[in-house]
């Protein structure tokens, strides 16, 4: 991981306006004007009871009097009501706001490289700008709280001031304490910060992956089966350990804090009130200024514990915004921006070649190459099939060819073009993958294929490529057709596919997306050897004229391919057709044979099962 950028309080809090202003105006004049009106109000009733009293020691008639303060209550009113009305509007209006942040964040988790996707700390990262989207923290305290931090800070600077009208040396005090009393909250807030949010960022995903597990289908039937309970309930146990053990020192820290706080208030409270005490004994004040002074150095006191109050929670706040801001800037900070990102988007797909030249590759963390000094060849239209054992090397050697990884050493050439110069976005719409895992999204079935609105989706290339992958007959029996929904997670009439049917439904999408080059990564991994020679069957029939890249540990797919090479331990050990290995009766040869036999035992059990059955 990088290390991570740090922004001001006054950056953070400008980028949260900005942000507002960028998302949704009327957030930011909901901000502006509550403030305006708290200050104004606040003012009024500090000003009130000094012009009744001076009306008073003026004899003014009790018409005139009561005529001023209805004036003075009707002010006071408007502005009330224009507060609450902007108070209670911030959650409605902050809505466009928090979706805008969520946008910028997901866009950042799609287009990020794929290895910080297998990354803890980039994981941890992302739980930690989402953090800052929560309500109440991040953007949402920040700009709810900056209403009062606006309008009590304007408060304690005007109180400040007419204070010092009348004591300036008084005045310096008060704000040195003022300012004494912020280091605390901020040095316990930095404190906090580091120590607890940031340390629980691993503890509370752990805990959403936990919860999400064991709501997930796929994962229902081996926990329980397996009686997996006992583990989870441990495992959350210790989550919540973890976290109740950070949660106290968190509480005793803030009550060190509290304590620390009021010590130095108390001393602000005795200066406050012994001054005004005096300068009433000395006859310096009248009824009515003592009356207004009270109001404005009670004023400031109030101001002064809330600006710090504030702070403090904006302070947290930013530096949870620094936490977002870090993220979705991520690739700017990286040294590999540029080359993630190539200039070349007119890719030649009429004739290609793709070139692995001394390629090596090792994952993040991690000393040993997985990969090394890899050097092939594949032609266009060339059926390459890529077996060996697992952990041979086989998937990340996939990865590297589709720009997912960039190799440690080494190149790898498009038409005699290093794949990092092509545009990503440009370079993936080549590939048509069919993965060993296939995901089924609770969404329709033909939005499962095209990955497209309804008005964007070709419907009859969906039904085409339904008819090619052998599933159409199936998605035609039910009522909706290709509008069924799959999955039981939003809809309770959804369907479940089996298997088979996903990797069909996997065949299905590469051939709506029209790859030239169709990849398949251990397709048939969950398929016996009858089933898995069937759907290879298929496969060649489904990719002709297309360049095919077959990867598997098992050797079903080589017989119909021009070009095989085994891996081993990272390395290519042999490579040529199926006839020219057999022929050097090296790996791949005893490889075959040990995998014939039990092809040739399921013929045979297959066959004696029919004829005890007849």
């Amino acid at each position: 991981m990088e290390k991570q950028r740090t922004y001001g309080f006054i950056s953070n809090f400008i980028y949260a306006l900005n942000i507002a202003r960028k998302s949704n105006l009327k957030l930011l004049a909901v901000v502006l004007i509550k403030p305006v009106a708290n200050i104004v109000t606040k003012l009024l009733w500090a000003y009130a009871p000094k012009f009744v009293l001076s009306y008073i020691e003026n004899n003014l008639a009790i018409d005139k009097i009561i005529f001023n303060i209805i004036v003075i209550c009707l002010i006071g009113l408007v502005f009330d009501i224009i507060s609450t009305t902007s108070y209670n509007a911030f959650e409605y209006e902050y809505r466009p706001t928090e979706g805008y942040l969520e946008k910028l964040r997901m866009d950042k988790l799609f287009h990020t490289d794929f290895k910080n996707m297998e990354s803890p700390d980039f994981l941890d990262y992302a739980q930690r700008a989402k953090t800052a989207l929560y309500r109440g923290n991040g953007f949402f305290g920040v700009l709810y709280e900056s209403r009062n931090f606006i309008a009590q800070g304007t408060l304690m600077i005007v109180s400040a001031a007419l204070i010092g009208i009348q004591n300036f040396i008084m005045m310096i005090i008060f704000i040195i304490i003022s300012f004494s009393i912020a280091k605390i909250l901020a040095y316990f807030t930095k404190l906090d910060k580091e120590g607890f949010s940031d340390a629980m960022a691993p503890t509370w995903r752990k805990m959403t992956y936990l919860e999400s597990t064991t709501k997930n289908f796929d994962f229902a039937k081996d926990i329980r089966l397996f009686n997996m309970s006992k583990i989870f309930r441990r495992e959350l146990g210790d989550v919540n350990d973890t976290y109740n053990a950070m949660n106290k020192t968190h509480h005793n820290r803030w009550i060190l804090c509290n304590v620390s706080m009021e010590s130095v208030l108390l001393i602000q409270k005795v200066l406050m009130y012994t001054w005004l005490v005096y300068n009433v004994i000395v006859g310096n004040y009248q009824i009515s200024d003592f009356v207004l002074y009270v109001g404005l150095v009670t004023t400031f006191h109030d101001s002064v514990g809330y600006v710090n109050w504030i702070y403090s929670n904006m302070r947290g706040n930013c530096l949870m915004i620094n936490d977002y801001r870090n993220f979705v800037a991520w690739e700017e900070h990286k040294e590999t921006a540029s080359a993630n990102e190539g200039h070349i988007t007119d890719i030649n797909l009429n004739q290609f070649e793709f070139k692995f030249e001394n390629v090596s590759f090792k994952y993040p963390g991690h000393e040993n190459y997985v990969l090394k000094n890899v050097n092939l060849t594949i032609n266009d239209g060339t059926k390459l099939a890529v077996v060996g054992v697992n952990g041979a090397g086989k998937t990340t050697f996939i990865k590297l060819i589709m720009k997912l990884y960039e190799p440690n050493e080494g190149r790898i050439l498009l038409n005699g073009v290093d794949i990092k110069e092509y545009n990503r976005e440009e370079y993936f719409k080549l590939f048509s993958p069919v993965f060993q895992n296939v995901e089924c999204f609770a969404m329709p079935i033909y939005q499962n294929i095209s990955f497209a609105e309804e008005e964007n989706t070709d419907m009859d290339k969906v039904n085409a490529v339904l008819e090619q992958s052998g599933l159409k007959v199936k998605i035609d029996s039910y009522e909706k057709g290709v509008h069924t929904n799959l999955l039981k997670i939003f809809d309770k009439e959804g369907i479940d596919l089996s298997g088979g049917e996903k990797q069909r439904l996997a065949m299905a999408r590469a051939l709506y997306k029209g790859g030239k080059v169709v990849i398949l990564d251990e397709p048939t991994a969950a398929l016996d050897a009858l089933a898995e020679d069937k759907m290879y069957r298929e496969f060649e029939r489904m990719i002709q004229g297309k360049t095919a890249v077959f990867i598997s540990h098992r050797l079903g797919s080589t017989r119909f391919c021009d070009k095989i090479v085994m891996f081993e331990d990272g390395t290519v050990v042999e490579e040529g057709t199926h006839d020219e290995l057999m022929a050097k009766n090296g790996k791949y040869a005893y490889m075959f044979q040990i995998q014939s036999q039990y092809y040739e035992e399921k013929k045979s059990d297959s066959k004696g099962g029919q004829e005890d059955e007849k």
